[in-house]
């Protein structure tokens, strides 16, 4: 069983603390800041034995820049932190974007959770 927010639910597989984004659309400012704010709260709060985080992005179909900030600034909050961060289940057209942006080189990215955590397990 999961905690769950309003736009995310973390579930914990090992060492990982797995987040699912919950929201189809991520495009609205006061949206964005509370998902922006729940993912920081989490990473903050990781348990002493966990330093593992996966955002699963399964859900989502829609990802405005400013959701783009966010995740820079948690992959800044992640290292801070010590975690290891990877993105996962991003859709194509998203991932596009993160390709242009050439944020696929900044993020470690996994096409499935599976295949995420399992890298996290190397």
């Amino acid at each position: 069983m999961g905690l769950s927010n309003a736009h995310t639910m973390t579930r914990y597989i090992g060492k990982a603390a797995v987040i699912d984004c919950l929201d189809a659309k991520l495009n609205e400012e006061l949206t964005i800041q509370a998902w922006g704010e729940e993912l920081t709260s989490i990473v903050a709060n990781l348990p002493k034995d966990r330093d593992r985080v996966v955002v699963n992005f399964q859900n989502v179909k829609f990802m405005s820049s400013s959701a783009l900030r966010v995740l820079i600034t948690l992959n800044t909050k992640a290292k801070v932190q010590k975690a290891a961060l990877f993105l996962c289940g991003i859709c194509p057209n998203i991932m596009e974007v993160f390709k242009i942006t050439k944020l696929d080189s900044i993020f470690k990215i996994r096409a499935t959770e599976n295949e995420a955590v399992n890298s996290l397990l190397k």
